[in-house]
């Protein structure tokens, strides 16, 4: 069974890199770090809970970057062009997630 706090927990990061990336502080390192911390607690909570969590965060991060809050857009920014880069972020986020390996 898929933890929902797990999944929300990490969304949720990923939501809030997103926004600090449009508001212009891109955290390159942490956004990787995160992404790393996601993997590996995935596989911990597929051990204890069941299979699937990766996959689920994936799926959640996919709906995120259709789902789109300005409150991260600078003033005078243009909504749509901050739109598009909000779901290419997080889309972005969501293949690292299912293609990239977890380092050593």
């Amino acid at each position: 069974m898929i933890e929902e706090n797990f999944v929300r927990l990490y969304a949720h990061d990923f939501v809030r890199l997103a926004i600090r990336s449009e508001m212009g502080a891109p955290d390159a390192d942490g956004l990787q770090r995160r992404i790393r911390e996601a993997r590996a607690h995935a596989a911990i909570m597929d051990v204890r809970k069941g299979g699937g969590h990766l996959a689920a965060l994936a799926s959640r991060v996919r709906d995120e970057a259709l789902s789109f809050n300005d409150r991260g857009v600078q003033k005078g920014a243009d909504i749509e062009e901050a739109r598009l880069r909000h779901r290419i972020f997080l889309t972005d986020v969501a293949d690292t997630l299912q293609t990239q390996t977890v380092d050593a």
